[in-house]
């Protein structure tokens, strides 16, 4: 009979011998880009001007990791300020747009097919970006920072 209580169950609950480890906050990221109606975070943002060129590059990682997926948004820089319809404009020249993730890559050398994008410098030298575009096989990007 003794033997029967040290094996019976205890009915209640015991803590367990390592502490809960708490889970990392996650980090809010710096804006959000939709790509084929999903929307992504972005935590890295990148500019690059010049006298001939301003681009953008934007990526759902940081910095720090590797760039597996980002988009690259680009105009001539004589066209800062100015809303660019891609459908009257030159790709490579007026505007650019690369997007890679691990399953897609449109290439700065493929016209897209609709949409407009704008690059506006603001006072304090950053820059507003808006891309609301139709990518070369219809699937759609939009992004507004």
């Amino acid at each position: 009979l003794a033997a029967l209580q040290a094996c019976e169950k205890s009915s209640v609950p015991q803590e367990p011998d390592t502490p809960q480890q708490e889970q990392p906050v996650a980090e809010p990221p710096i804006c959000t880009y939709e790509y084929d109606g999903k929307e992504y975070p972005v935590y890295s943002v990148a500019w690059s001007a010049d006298e001939s060129q301003i681009m953008v590059k934007i990526s759902p990682f940081k910095e720090d990791q590797p760039q597996t997926t980002y988009a690259v948004i680009g105009i001539n820089s004589a066209l800062a300020d100015v809303e660019i319809d891609v459908d009257m404009a030159w790709h490579n020249d007026d505007y650019y747009f690369i997007y890679e993730d691990p399953l897609m890559y449109y290439s700065q050398y493929r016209h897209l097919q609709s949409g407009v994008i704008m690059v506006e410098k603001n006072a304090d030298g950053t820059y507003k970006v808006i891309a609301d575009v139709v990518l070369p096989d219809g699937k759609t990007f939009k992004f507004a920072y």
